[in-house]
C-alpha cells in the first residue's frame, strides 16, 4: 500500500511540474505575440494611409465647427428685432412709422384669417350617399349572422351596358343559407374586386332573384327603358336581390311576364332556370323527348320541384312526386299523376311497389342521392338539382393564389356571368315568361314577409312546412323614382 501511495505521489508531482511549464510558456508565447500585434498596430496608424485619414477627420471636424458658428451668427440676426426693425425702415422709407407697421402687420393676419375662412366654405362637400334596406350576412358564422340593415349605399351604374332596378319583391332560396355559412366565399371574394358596387367582403346581399322597375339606364343600354317591369336571376358569388335597389348588366335580364304581379312573378327566376337546366341540360329532355318518360320529383313541394313537375307533365311523362302530407294537394294540382307521402310509410317500400323510373329529380342534396338509384330503371340515371360542395372554399394559401390567378385570367377572357349565362340567361327566362303568360306554369307561393322579419321568412323556407316559394316583398312610401309608377 505504500508503494502505490509512492507512485501516486510521485505521478501528482510531475504532472504538477508539467503543467506549470506549460503555464510559462504559454504566458510567454501571450506576450510575444500582444507584443507583435501593438508593433503591427503602431506601423499601420503611423503609415501614411492612416496620416491622410486623421487628416480628413480634423478638415471634416473643423468645417463643422465653422458650420455652427456660422449658423448660430445667423440665428442672433435674425432673433435681432432691432436690427429688423432698422432694414424694414431702410426699405420702407423714412415716413413708415412703428404705428403704420403695427397696422400692417394687423391687416395681414386677418387677410390670413379671412383667406382660410373662405377657402374652407368653398371646400368640396362630400356628396351625400344614399342608403337603402337589404337583407344581409354580416359573417360566415351561419344563419345568426342574417341581418335587415338599413344604411346599405345604394349601387350606382359604373357601366355604360348597366341598369338599376328598383326591387318590388325577392324570392327565399336555401341556397342564401349556405351563403352565409361561407358557401362561395374565395371566388365570391375575388370576384368582387371588379365590382365597383361591391367595397370589402361585408355585408353579402342576400337574394338570388327579383322582380322590379328600372329607374336608370347606362348611356349603351339599348334594348329596355326606364319604367320597364324586369325580372332575373343571379348565380351564388354575385351581390344577393333581396335589396331595394340592385345594378345589373342588360344582358342580365329579361322582361316580366304580362299580367303577373312582382311578387307573384319573383317565385319563378331562380327555381326555374334550375329547374330548366336539371331538364334540359343535365337529363338532356325536351318537349319530344320527355314523352311517356317515368319521372320521379323528390321532395315535388320544393321550388324546383313544383316547377319539375309542371314541365315534366307539359311535355308528356309520366311524373310520380314525393311529397309532404301538406304539399300533397298543391302537388296533385300541379298535375302529378302519382304522389307519394313521405310522412304516411316508409318511403322506400312505397318506390319500390312502384315501376323504376327513367330519371329521378333529387331536389334534397347528397343526402338522397345514393338511396334513389336503386328506383332507376336500367339505364336511367339521378339528376340532384342542389348546390354541391365547392373545392375551393377549402383551398389554402397556396392553392387559392393559384386559383385567384386562374380567376383573373378567366374574367380576361370572358364577363363572369357568361359561366352561368346558358342556365340563367334571359333566353331561358323569355321561355318560362311565355309559359306563364299562356298558363301552361303556375307559380307556387307559399306566404310573403317583410324585410324587417326576413330571419322568420328564411326560417320557414326551411321548415317542412313550406311549399314553393316564400317571398320578401319591398315597399316604397315614395314610389317609383323614374315617377312611371307608385307602389
Amino acid at each position: 500500500m505504500d508503494e502505490v501511495l509512492f507512485h501516486v505521489t510521485q505521478s501528482l508531482e510531475a504532472l504538477q511540474v508539467h503543467l506549470h511549464s506549460g503555464a510559462q510558456y504559454g504566458h510567454h508565447l501571450l506576450h510575444n505575440y500582444s507584443e507583435q500585434v501593438h508593433t503591427y498596430a503602431v506601423e499601420i496608424w503611423s503609415g501614411p494611409r492612416c496620416a491622410q485619414i486623421q487628416e480628413n477627420i480634423q478638415h471634416a471636424w473643423q468645417w463643422l465647427l465653422k458650420c455652427s458658428q456660422e449658423l448660430r451668427r445667423i440665428s442672433l440676426d435674425v432673433l435681432n428685432l432691432q436690427q429688423l426693425y432698422g432694414q424694414l425702415m431702410r426699405f420702407l422709407g423714412a415716413e413708415m412709422s412703428r404705428t403704420s407697421m403695427y397696422f400692417g402687420l394687423l391687416g395681414f393676419v386677418l387677410g390670413g384669417v379671412v383667406g382660410v375662412a373662405v377657402g374652407l366654405s368653398w371646400q368640396k362637400k362630400q356628396p351625400h350617399v344614399p342608403q337603402m334596406k337589404a337583407v344581409v350576412c354580416n359573417s360566415y358564422r351561419g344563419s345568426d349572422a342574417l341581418i335587415v340593415i338599413e344604411d346599405v349605399p345604394v349601387p350606382v351604374i359604373t357601366v355604360l351596358d348597366e341598369v338599376l332596378v328598383q326591387v318590388k319583391a325577392a324570392s327565399v332560396d336555401l341556397v342564401d343559407l349556405k351563403i352565409c355559412s361561407g358557401y362561395g366565399r374565395v371566388l365570391r371574394k375575388q370576384l368582387s374586386r371588379y365590382n365597383n358596387n361591391v367595397v370589402g367582403e361585408f355585408p353579402v346581399v342576400l337574394g338570388r332573384d327579383c322582380a322590379g322597375i328600372i329607374v336608370d339606364i347606362g348611356q349603351k343600354v339599348n334594348k329596355f327603358e326606364i319604367g320597364d317591369e324586369v325580372w332575373f336571376a343571379v348565380p351564388y358569388w354575385m351581390p344577393g336581390t333581396m335589396a331595394e335597389y340592385v345594378v345589373v348588366k342588360e344582358r342580365h335580364i329579361a322582361r316580366k311576364p304580362k299580367g303577373i304581379g312582382f311578387e307573384i312573378a319573383t317565385s319563378i327566376p331562380y327555381a326555374g332556370t334550375v329547374a330548366w337546366d336539371a331538364l334540359v341540360n343535365q337529363a338532356h329532355l325536351d318537349s319530344v323527348k320527355t314523352c311517356d318518360k317515368r319521372i320521379l320529383v323528390h321532395m315535388g313541394c320544393s321550388p324546383v320541384g313544383c316547377i319539375l313537375i309542371q314541365l315534366a307533365r307539359l311535355w308528356g311523362a309520366h311524373v310520380t312526386a314525393v311529397t309532404t302530407l301538406r304539399g300533397t294537394p298543391v302537388i296533385q294540382a300541379l298535375g302529378a299523376h302519382d304522389v307519394v307521402v313521405c310522412e304516411k310509410a316508409d318511403i322506400q317500400n312505397q318506390l319500390a311497389s312502384r315501376e323504376g323510373f327513367d330519371v329521378i329529380f333529387n331536389t334534397e342534396g347528397s343526402v338522397a342521392y345514393q338511396p334513389c338509384l336503386k328506383f332507376c330503371k336500367p339505364g336511367g340515371f339521378v339528376v340532384s338539382t342542389e348546390t354541391s360542395e365547392l373545392a375551393s372554399d377549402s383551398y389554402g394559401f397556396l392553392f387559392r393564389s393559384i386559383y385567384a390567378f386562374w380567376i383573373r385570367i378567366r374574367c380576361l377572357i370572358q364577363d363572369p356571368f357568361l359561366w352561368e349565362a346558358e342556365k340563367m340567361g334571359p333566353a331561358v327566362l323569355d321561355q318560362l315568361a311565355q309559359l306563364l303568360e299562356d298558363g301552361s306554369l303556375q307559380p307556387v307561393v307559399d306566404k310573403m314577409f317583410a324585410p324587417q322579419d326576413a330571419e322568420l321568412a328564411f326560417q320557414h323556407a326551411d321548415s317542412s312546412e313550406a311549399i314553393g316559394k316564400t317571398i320578401i316583398r319591398f315597399r316604397f312610401k315614395n314610389g317609383c323614382r323614374c315617377g312611371a309608377y307608385d307602389t
